[in-house]
């Protein structure tokens, strides 16, 4: 199989700057907030899974993320007529999805839609950049640290987003803060070398705490916590974790454990555990913990009072360094720690790009996770009648030709996996489009014939048309389709184009299926041929125009989610979509009505992909099971009832970390279909059962192993014919068929039966359908031009370290 190996995509993916779980009073979910603004929900069930991106934008870099989670009411006792309605009142105040809030050094404080991923409201930080937020233990405050020294509260009960009061001002920024465990108390870490504590209420200062200072020059505080006993814990950029009594504001202990600054603090709940981390890369864990008291000592060299002269230990309680690892290669920026059962993560992230997953409770035993770099959601599309790659960048978009290779002199069965073909013609940039919006892309798409690029933000989409410069062939000239009105002013979440090209359908962002007509671009005219609103949960009430009021299609709020996948067929008859309540519609696009709903599966849903030749559609959901649907027939084929479970398929399979991120079909081989993941690639036929579950092969183990049996079986053999030649054995042709049978000829005659070098001496292995491939990763797209044709677009993590800025590193001594 010829293999197009890309690896001239560029694209970078950002630095972690923030991360915060939600509250344990709903489901467990991660923020990560990220430099260019992009903000990634993932859950932590089913090996973390990516939910959603919220994009981002030009100078928005995400400093803070603080989530919020009101579980008690606001109103006064006599407001409710019955404890029975205050009850429904609190039921129905806890089943409200937890609300996300972000800040940065744009100055503006913004909470989040999660369904639209847009903000849902914004306001002024009113004192210059955010360096730090969090939200008090009530869930119904808000406080901000600012760039002019203030501390500033915001209401966020009951669904508010408003500015309250500003604490007294110091002369410089405020970068960290935290609340304590009865939100009457607030401490803030400063640029000056001081820590204060303050009165909420009041909103002064109430006592200071200052940490070391080098050479005259003022020490910044970059992280406090408080713990739940309210002692307070600072790292700084020294270097040093120190641990305070919170009471009367005096130093407990302190640890030179970073060789540079400290960036970021986590605390576990039982007041018993401590995390930093920082510039050095390392991850320190400390423990509150029980210890033998020293024994005192007098001047006569017996015990004092501390003594064991009544046989007894004393023991006090410190808090001590148990270790520390290192899991980045640059500044660790931001730590997160949810210790509840179900979840038991730590989570690192920072400059390095890479978030890194290990278990809290067993920090110094347990591997870690390291989550893939990649794009979890397509942002590469491909034409294959033109060999057209198309990769979507934060505000821009980039298109390559893809190059040939010479012919293969030998069948690709006998060539070695990885071994490079003669490029006859080698890639080619043949566009690049850069948006002025300062927002950041969430969609794009290629038509098949090569001819219409669309791209789309959360406001808007644009439709542009390229053909080929009439004087300059070998040129592309683009024209922007002014009068494409897009989808009544909404962005889109995905975009796909018909595979005749005629056709463009969006996923916009208020969750409705658009189907536009794009085949009479030429006279100006684009038409709304169908909007659906399944994902509404308007039950199949169908739109047909743009002029229906939105209040009419609003549904219940609580039916609404984001789609976030869309697959259509080859020959253009089907379309199908997913969002994230695990909802499948599938749609006929030559009658424009809903065809089918899919039953839900267990497991969330991270692909979808129609079969090429037949209208069956595969799709892959996040426990790694895959599930082929019958469009025609609107059930499961025959294979995937008896074999897609998790009590059927391949344990090694089941247990692999990445998802499965697309499909892909072989038009050489259509019975068969490619997995892949972010890191391997998987062979499976449809005309064959699973086989046994505890074996799977390894394509590229199982090369090197022939290859190895092969040389040692030559090796063996022209032993054997050296032996047989010095006892003087006849030699014969038959013997290189290693079923030669040779006479020795002597005094004493016998007959010597050489041993079989195939059939005979060949192992007996059982037929294993699901053949995986590591050779080429990480992956970002995998698709096949032609029979036998295949694309990979990579992008190796030495790409992405060539782009970073060196890391710390500090010379020891004897180096």
């Amino acid at each position: 199989m010829e293999v197009h190996r890309c690896r001239f995509v560029d694209y970078i993916p950002s630095a972690i700057n923030a991360l915060s779980f939600a509250p344990n009073t709903t489901r467990p979910i991660l923020a990560c907030g990220r430099a260019n603004g992009d903000i990634e929900v993932w859950n932590p069930k089913h090996e973390w899974t990516l939910e959603k991106v919220i994009p981002g934008g030009k100078n928005t870099s995400v400093e803070a993320l603080a989530w919020a989670h009101q579980t008690i009411l606001t109103e006064d006792e006599d407001f409710w007529d019955s404890e029975r309605e205050k009850q429904a009142a609190i039921k129905k105040l806890i089943k409200t999805p937890p609300r996300l809030f972000s800040a940065g050094l744009n100055a503006v404080v913004t909470e989040w839609d999660l369904t639209t991923l847009k903000p849902k409201r914004s306001v002024d930080s009113h004192g210059g950049a955010v360096w730090c937020m969090a939200t008090n233990h009530a869930n119904t405050i808000l406080a901000v640290g600012c760039e002019d020294g203030c501390v500033r509260l915001f209401d966020i009960a009951d669904g508010e987003l408003a500015f309250i009061r500003s604490f007294d001002k110091q002369k410089t920024r405020i970068l960290s803060l935290a609340w304590s465990q009865d939100d009457k108390h607030m401490v803030t870490g400063s640029a000056n070398s001081s820590i204060y504590k303050w009165d909420v209420e009041a909103g002064r200062v109430v006592s200071r705490m200052t940490v070391d200072r080098v050479s005259g020059e003022d020490t910044l505080v970059w992280s406090v916590k408080v713990l739940s006993n309210g002692v307070i814990v600072s790292g700084d950029s020294l270097g040093h974790v120190k641990f305070w009594d919170g009471s009367n504001t005096t130093m407990i202990q302190s640890f030179n454990a970073h060789g540079a600054d400290v960036l970021c603090l986590a605390v576990g709940k039982d007041a018993t555990s401590v995390f930093s981390a920082g510039v050095d890369r390392k991850c320190n864990q400390y423990r509150f913990v029980e210890q033998p008291a020293p024994k005192m000592t007098g001047k006569n060299g017996k015990n004092g009072k501390n003594g064991s002269v009544t046989g007894k230990t004393e023991m006090v309680t410190k808090w001590i360094l148990t270790g520390s690892r290192r899991f980045h290669s640059h500044d660790v920026r931001a730590l997160a720690l949810d210790e509840s059962r179900n979840v038991d993560a730590l989570v690192s992230g920072g400059v390095d790009v890479t978030m890194v997953v290990c278990s809290a409770a067993q920090f110094l035993e347990n591997n870690q996770r390291r989550l893939t770099y990649v794009p979890q959601r397509p942002v590469v599309s491909f034409s294959k009648s033109k060999r057209l790659l198309l990769c979507r960048q934060e505000r821009g978009v980039k298109v390559w030709r893809l190059g040939k290779s010479a012919a293969a002199v030998l069948p690709f069965s006998e060539i070695e996996i990885g071994a490079h073909m003669d490029l006859i013609e080698p890639q080619q940039a043949m566009l690049e489009m850069t948006f002025k919006d300062d927002r950041n892309l969430t969609a794009s798409a290629l038509s098949e014939d090569g001819h219409w690029i669309a791209v789309a933000d959360v406001e808007e989409i644009k439709l542009f048309r390229v053909d080929e410069h009439p004087s300059h062939p070998g040129k592309l000239m683009v024209r922007k389709q002014r009068s494409f009105p897009g989808v009544r002013g909404t962005g889109a979440h995905y975009l796909a184009f018909t595979p005749d090209s005629t056709r463009l359908v969006v996923a916009s962002t208020d969750s409705n299926v658009v189907v536009v007509d794009i085949s009479q671009w030429e006279s100006g005219k684009f038409d709304i041929l169908r909007r659906f609103g399944q994902h509404r949960g308007t039950d199949g009430k169908d739109l047909e125009s743009m002029d229906v009021d939105e209040e009419d299609i609003t549904g219940e709020h609580d039916q609404v989610e984001t789609v976030i996948l869309m697959s259509v067929s080859a020959d253009g008859q089907w379309l199908a979509t997913g969002d994230l309540k695990n909802r499948i519609f599938v749609f006929n696009l030559d009658t424009l009505q809903h065809h089918a709903t899919l039953p839900v599966f267990d497991a969330p849903i991270t692909a979808l992909q129609f079969h090429p030749y037949s209208p069956t559609l595969v799709i892959p959901t996040a426990s790694n099971v895959f599930y082929l649907f019958n469009i025609e027939t609107r059930r499961l084929t025959d294979w995937s009832r008896e074999f897609s479970s998790d009590k059927q398929f391949p344990t090694k399979f089941l247990g692999l970390k990445d998802k499965i991120q697309g499909i892909a079909f072989n038009p050489a081989r259509k019975n068969t279909l490619l997995v892949w993941g972010a890191n391997y690639i998987c062979h499976v036929d449809l005309e064959q059962g699973v086989g046994d579950r505890n074996a799977i092969l390894n394509v590229g183990k199982r090369k090197r192993v022939d290859r190895a049996q092969d040389q040692l079986r030559k090796q063996q053999r022209e032993r054997r014919m050296k032996k047989y030649a010095d006892l003087g054995i006849v030699p014969m042709p038959e013997l290189e068929s290693g079923n030669a049978v040779v006479v020795l000829e002597g005094k004493k005659a016998r007959k010597v039966y050489a041993a079989s070098t195939n059939s005979t001496e060949e192992e007996k292995t059982e037929d294993i359908n699901f053949q995986l491939l590591h050779k080429f990763q990480p992956l970002m797209f995998v698709d096949f031009v032609e029979d036998n044709s295949l694309v990979v677009v990579e992008l190796p993590f030495i790409k992405i370290l060539s782009s970073l800025p060196p890391s710390y590193y500090r010379a020891s001594y004897g180096t």
